[in-house]
């Protein structure tokens, strides 16, 4: 409908001086106006008055309502100046927030704006800074009381908590007796002291200083006090006996309890273990030190927390030591002897404080402890309380935590999440009715519903925050941005910073993470801080993969990946590789081949040995074997015959011997150089012309000896310079024979020159030396040239090409 026709606006008391409107998601019309005082006024859509605004009007001084914000949930935060409100959906009543009060830990006296952001967290901006609060259904859901002392500034003491059948809250104090609140933690008047008769000034001190509260199946509530005295309160009558326990020895009874025979047991100061069991008190056991606790099981034993010996398990009427744990025990050994508290987790464990948490089993015996290494967030736990959920919330010397015993984690609680007083209460603890968790302390009362720090609430998806190359970072959104991630091979230590962006959950999650490649299974991280180090990574392709658990095991929708390549240097390249692999066959192909080339060699030796043996051995062997059979014939007829014949066997005989000593000299390795050939040529030249009374010219150059020839060569070239000695001294009648050898453009030249009778080459048979002289000339791709001339001498020259 048209906005000037709307019910609200008919009413003649909105218009004048309005200066605020907001519609909430229920449709109330919250107007806020000015005239002679600051009204607030709240209607549905027909107009209708609300009283909806009830609690609006608690600051009695001068405030301005000028904003409203509404939460996800419907809460209603209304502020401005010297204004802070919130409506409480529980009890239907705006709660106002003074600026003064310390508990509260705000100070303001403007509010500019409260926004919610994505996971529910509430953010007040004031005058005064930035404030958080966790949103609750109820004001009730997390409270942090702090006690004004009503006559001096000593503070309360709290050293016991107790609900009372009927809702109403005791605290137990040393020194300002008992102080009862109702079940909405309002003070009442209890009326437990009246009637007290006339004492002594130090009975009426003692009867104020209490220190444990118990209500019996009668339903009266016995108040232990100092100096063995106690007290019992009824609360149909409302009469209180102040009685003095004998039994304890005028030690103060630090703790009271009762088991399921009706019996009542009491701690003492001075380490008694006291029942009465309904007619009279008798003392069980007596220990060397401070009753903590009293914890009787499910199963009917009776657990003793002493200060400072441990813990000791007695039977059922406490008569008897069944067992006993500390750190000399025979049995588990705790991890030290001093505690502060203790609680059932189930019928088979109990959990001591004694510096970390033990986990005493009681059916094996058997200790184990959790400390700071497995997330506890202090080695000092004062007070343990399990909640109706099986989780046990635990006081520690640095804050508040709670341990899930299924997935075996602590989470911490502070000030983001309303646990501003856990540090102050650290003397007692209790689980009521409405399973709220309750600890007390110096000056201050803690209580909260453990199903408000419940989330099923997916946490925010991880994010990249940081990428740290060695010693340097980054940035994380230009390598987000590129559509291939690539590092050089010398850049591969790196450090992954991650986050998923919540406030509010920020100390509660659990960060897993994997780097494809490396991590087989996905990796826990173990700090808080979310990072990893990967340090000295091969080259290859990596996925970095991470996502956050909260506290209830529910995972971030997605997982973040984060995809990069690590360059391989050119030597681990492809292309480097397959050419390696080319180059190594290559060799491989080519050792082979002189494998084979050698192998080649050595059976040409071997068939030119054979054949030389064959042809020179052979055809001389033959000879010989004639002449023997011819000279055999003539032995006996013909003298001078036989002997021409032995004579021939003779000369065959030194033939023979000298072509077998030409094979040996050139297979011999030792005589591959040319100062070997050269001696041998000398050798055999001088042997040779000095028989015939030859002179010989024999001249070598230096450069000579710097060449080298093969095998076959160096053979060859030494047979084609004999056979040219030979048919020196046989034929040409000389008187000098010249030999001379030097290098030429890197030719090795050979020169036999005499000055004998010569001959015509033309006319000349050439028979089977120059032939073989030719045909080894050819073998080494030499130059052979043969000049002569009738009464000139003749000239052997040989070319052959040398390294």
């Amino acid at each position: 409908q048209h906005a000037t026709k709307h019910p609200v606006l008919a009413i003649k008391e909105v218009n004048p001086g309005l200066t605020e409107v907001a519609i909430d998601q229920k449709r109330r019309f919250w107007l806020f106006s000015w005239q002679t005082k600051h009204e607030r006024r709240c209607y549905d859509e027909q107009g209708k008055p609300l009283k909806d605004t009830l609690g609006l009007a608690e600051n009695r001084g001068y405030q301005e309502l000028r904003y409203i914000t509404e939460t996800n949930r419907g809460v209603l935060w209304m502020y401005g100046a010297n204004a802070l409100y919130v409506l409480d959906n529980l009890s239907k009543r705006f709660i106002f927030t003074h600026a003064e009060t310390s508990n509260n830990q705000i100070q303001y006296a403007y509010v500019h704006q409260v926004m919610q952001d994505r996971d529910g967290g509430v953010w007040v901006s004031t005058d005064n800074g930035l404030y958080y609060t966790l949103e609750t259904n109820s004001s009730m859901d997390v409270v942090n009381f702090i006690f004004k002392p009503k006559v001096s500034n000593e503070p309360y003491e709290f050293t016991d908590i107790l609900e009372l059948k009927t809702g109403q809250y005791w605290l137990s104090t040393w020194g300002k007796g008992v102080q009862t609140l109702t079940n909405r933690f309002q003070p009442y008047e209890a009326n437990i002291y009246r009637g007290m008769p006339r004492l002594d000034a130090v009975s009426k001190i003692q009867y104020s200083q209490t220190w444990s509260l118990y209500q019996h199946k009668d339903d009266k509530i016995w108040i232990g006090c100092q100096g063995g005295k106690y007290m019992i309160y009824d609360p149909v009558s409302q009469q209180t006996q102040f009685l003095t326990c004998a039994a304890a020895d005028n030690a103060t009874i630090r703790y009271i309890t009762g088991d399921q025979k009706g019996n009542i047991w009491l701690g003492t100061q001075r380490g008694h273990v006291i029942k009465f069991d309904g007619k009279s008190f008798s003392k069980q056991q007596q220990f060397k030190s401070i009753i903590r606790k009293i914890l009787i099981d499910k199963a009917g034993a009776i657990w003793v927390n002493t200060e400072q010996e441990g813990v000791f398990e007695l039977s059922g009427d406490g008569a008897k030591v069944v067992r006993y744990f500390s750190t000399q025990s025979p049995y588990g050994k705790l991890f030290q002897d001093v505690s502060t508290d203790m609680d059932e987790l189930n019928d088979s464990v109990l959990v001591y404080a004694a510096g970390p948490l033990n986990f005493i089993n009681k059916r094996t015996g058997k200790v184990t402890w959790l400390t700071v290494e497995n997330g506890l967030p202090s080695n000092t736990v004062l007070r343990i309380r399990k909640d109706h959920l099986g989780y046990l919330w635990i006081n520690t010397r640095n804050g508040l935590c709670r341990y899930n015993p299924v997935n075996k984690r602590f989470t911490t609680y502070g000030k983001r999440d309303g646990i501003t007083s856990a540090g102050l209460t650290i003397e007692a603890d209790y689980l009521c009715s409405e399973n709220y968790v309750m600890f007390a302390g110096s000056n201050a009362l803690l209580f909260f519903k453990p199903s408000v720090f419940e989330t099923r609430q997916r946490p925010p998806d991880v994010v990249m925050t940081d990428i740290r190359l060695f010693n340097k970072f980054i940035p994380v959104d230009s390598l987000m941005s590129l559509a291939k991630v690539q590092f050089k091979h010398s850049q591969n230590s790196f450090v992954f910073y991650f986050s998923s962006l919540s406030y509010q959950q920020k100390d509660k999650l659990t960060y897993y993470y994997r780097l494809s490649g490396i991590d087989e299974e996905w990796v826990e991280v173990n700090n808080r801080q979310g990072q990893v180090n990967y340090s000295l990574l091969p080259p290859g392709k990596y996925v970095f993969s991470v996502y956050s658990e909260n506290i209830d095991g529910v995972r971030s929708a997605k997982i973040t990946k984060f995809s990069f390549e690590i360059k391989p240097p050119f030597w681990l390249t492809k292309w480097f590789i397959s050419f390696a692999i080319f180059l190594l066959l290559l060799i491989l192909y080519f050792i082979h081949r002189l494998r084979v080339n050698k192998l080649l060699a050595v059976e040409k030796l071997r068939n030119r040995v054979a054949r030389d043996l064959h042809d020179d051995m052979g055809s001389t062997l033959s000879t010989i074997n004639i002449l023997s059979s011819m000279a055999k014939t003539k032995i006996g007829t013909d003298v001078a015959k036989a002997n021409e014949y032995i004579s021939k066997i003779s000369d065959n005989s030194q033939r023979m011997m000298d072509a077998m000593d030409d094979i040996v000299w050139s297979i011999k390795p030792s005589n591959d150089s040319m100062t070997k050939i050269v001696a041998r040529m000398r050798e055999f030249a001088t042997n040779v012309l000095e028989a015939k009374e030859i002179e010989i010219d024999f001249r070598v150059d230096d450069a000579v000896y710097d060449l080298s020839l093969n095998m076959e060569a160096r053979r060859d070239f030494y047979l084609i310079f004999k056979e040219a000695v030979n048919n020196a001294a046989k034929y040409s009648g000389a008187s000098c024979v010249t030999i001379v050898l030097r290098v030429e453009q890197k030719l090795l030249l050979m020169e036999v020159k005499d000055d004998g009778r010569g001959f015509d080459p033309v006319a000349a048979d050439g028979g089977n030396g120059m032939g073989n002289m030719q045909k080894r000339a050819d073998a080494m791709h030499a130059q052979l040239q043969i000049t002569s001339s009738i009464g000139a001498g003749a000239t052997v020259s040989i070319r052959i090409p040398a390294s």
